[in-house]
């Protein structure tokens, strides 16, 4: 089966929406760790997040950064697809220079991160300090998948992966704006 890298394209024409920073109630870091997050804020309300001063209008799919954002009605088609490791909670997003919000964006979690990269296969540059390395082709194994359709990646957790169903469904339900889906064969962190 085909896996594809899944991320915000920040090289539309239209500037998409980007957040300024994370709130001081949340770590970023947390949140691709894999791990089951309680609520963002103790108090049940939304949590709200500034856009950047930079941000544009344009309203995408995805809002890669600091977190993950995907739009309601993208989560939407995920649950009705069956995504089951994801957890989603509403955000508000504030305008810095109107103070115009917008509730139509979740903060996603993704469940579990997978040990599937088949490192023999990708081909893999290494870091001349042998800290760490990048992609220059990546090859998912499919036996280690577990059957998820989306997931982060043990090596690195910054990567949402979706399988080809999952990636043809999203497609037919035209949520593609401002999305950025690479095979991951075809991938390159440069």
């Amino acid at each position: 089966m085909a896996f594809y890298i899944f991320r915000q394209n920040t090289l539309t024409k239209k500037t998409p929406l980007a957040i300024d920073s994370a709130s001081d109630h949340i770590d970023p870091l947390d949140w691709i760790k894999g791990d089951v997050m309680a609520p963002p804020t103790s108090d049940d309300q939304p949590l709200q997040l500034d856009l950047s001063l930079e941000s544009g209008r344009f309203k995408s799919a995805i809002i890669d950064g600091f977190l993950t954002l995907y739009h309601y009605r993208l989560c939407e088609v995920l649950s009705e697809f069956g995504v089951d490791n994801i957890q989603v909670f509403p955000v508000i997003l504030r305008d810095q220079e109107t103070g115009e919000t917008f509730e139509n964006y979740r903060l996603v979690n993704i469940v579990g991160l997978l040990d599937c990269v088949d490192m023999d296969k990708s081909d893999i540059k290494y870091w001349p300090s042998g800290r760490g390395f990048d992609f220059e082709s990546m090859v998912i194994d499919d036996k280690k998948v577990q059957g998820f359709p989306i997931f982060r990646l043990n090596d690195d957790p910054t990567k949402v992966i979706i399988n080809e169903d999952l990636k043809q469904y999203i497609e037919s339900k035209k949520m593609t704006a401002g999305v950025k889906i690479i095979q991951t064969e075809d991938y390159s962190d440069w």
